[in-house]
């Protein structure tokens, strides 16, 4: 399915033996067949996303004296943290100087990028991460087992700690005794899923939260959830946000990263601090409590999200190559 998804997108996809974690063998031999196809395919210009790329798409870049860039998704927020002890960083500061770009997802991250790495505006170009809004509307809903008359509140995340879903569970238990016919969906998987499906059973939640597991059909979740939540700890951007304004969903996020670029507190959807359950669970009983609020909220959003179609992002990303390729710098 992958596959076939690849052989329908108008470029050549190559597959390179690249994971997620370092590996000297795999790198090596990612490295040395990305050389061959610069070479033989007389590539003018080189664009890594995400740090691991990156670190062999500069020294290849150089290699080749071909001009670089690295778009930084939020990879940089999970890289400050105390589980990549400065490794990455100190590789990174580095490669910057053998990197004639940086394309950052959002403002928070073209922010962090120049306190970090000291990198100047005139090498940083924000352009965010963009959506299809038509492809995320009028999707057909899919079926859960709950009555007829559930009030559904959901997300999809990937079950990590970032992703904060403990946080939205200790909300969802304040809720529920109000509200009998509330339940929740959280769709997914990751290495939380055991200890997350655990703590709902610990905090009485049997019953009023479904985990359906890793959903591909992101659009026919969206057009069941009554409200939706990103109850992130941090988000580069916030990707998900964005696709469920555009279904058409009222929408609670936590304020951290470049969520707050996106989402303006009651105007078009509802800010919340991390790590604070009773804001989240307030503000779920807000649109429960205030359904033309949410439906308010909800068509601010969708109007709101056309500025983030892929059609705009991809042209502000021709222009960026445009002056890459021919002053050799972004501005």
């Amino acid at each position: 399915e992958q596959a076939d998804i690849y052989s329908r997108l108008p470029c050549r996809v190559v597959g390179l033996p690249l994971r997620g974690e370092l590996n000297p063998l795999c790198d090596l031999a990612a490295f040395y067949r990305l050389l061959a196809l610069v070479r033989a395919e007389a590539i003018d210009l080189i664009h890594a996303h995400g740090f691991k790329a990156g670190l062999l798409a500069r020294p290849l870049a150089r290699l080749c004296r071909l001009p670089c860039l690295l778009t930084v998704h939020n990879d940089f927020a999970l890289a400050r943290s105390s589980l990549v002890p400065g490794l990455l960083f100190a590789a990174e500061r580095v490669l910057s100087r053998w990197t004639s770009g940086y394309v950052a997802v959002s403002s928070w991250t073209a922010e962090m990028l120049r306190q970090a790495l000291k990198v100047s505006d005139s090498r940083v170009a924000v352009i965010p991460n963009g959506i299809d809004p038509d492809k995320l509307s009028g999707a057909e809903p899919l079926a859960f087992p709950f009555a007829e008359g559930t009030y559904l509140v959901g997300t999809a995340a990937r079950f990590a700690r970032q992703k904060g879903l403990d946080i939205l569970l200790e909300a969802a238990a304040m809720l529920v005794p109000d509200y009998p016919a509330l339940r929740f969906v959280i769709a997914g998987d990751g290495p939380l899923r055991p200890l997350l499906q655990r703590r709902a059973d610990k905090l009485g939640l049997a019953g009023y939260v479904h985990f359906p597991g890793h959903l591909d059909r992101i659009p026919n979740l969206l057009a069941c959830l009554d409200v939706f939540v990103l109850p992130s700890r941090s988000e580069a951007q916030g990707i998900a946000v964005l696709e469920a304004m555009a279904a058409g969903c009222p929408v609670v996020a936590t304020a951290v990263g470049g969520v707050p670029e996106i989402v303006r507190h009651g105007q078009n959807g509802l800010l919340v601090p991390p790590e604070d359950a009773v804001a989240l669970a307030e503000a779920i009983r807000l649109y429960l409590a205030e359904p033309a609020f949410a439906r308010a909220m909800a068509a601010a959003a969708r109007k709101d999200v056309e500025a983030y179609s892929e059609t705009n992002c991809f042209e502000q990303l021709r222009e960026v190559y445009t002056k890459l390729l021919e002053s050799g710098r972004l501005c």
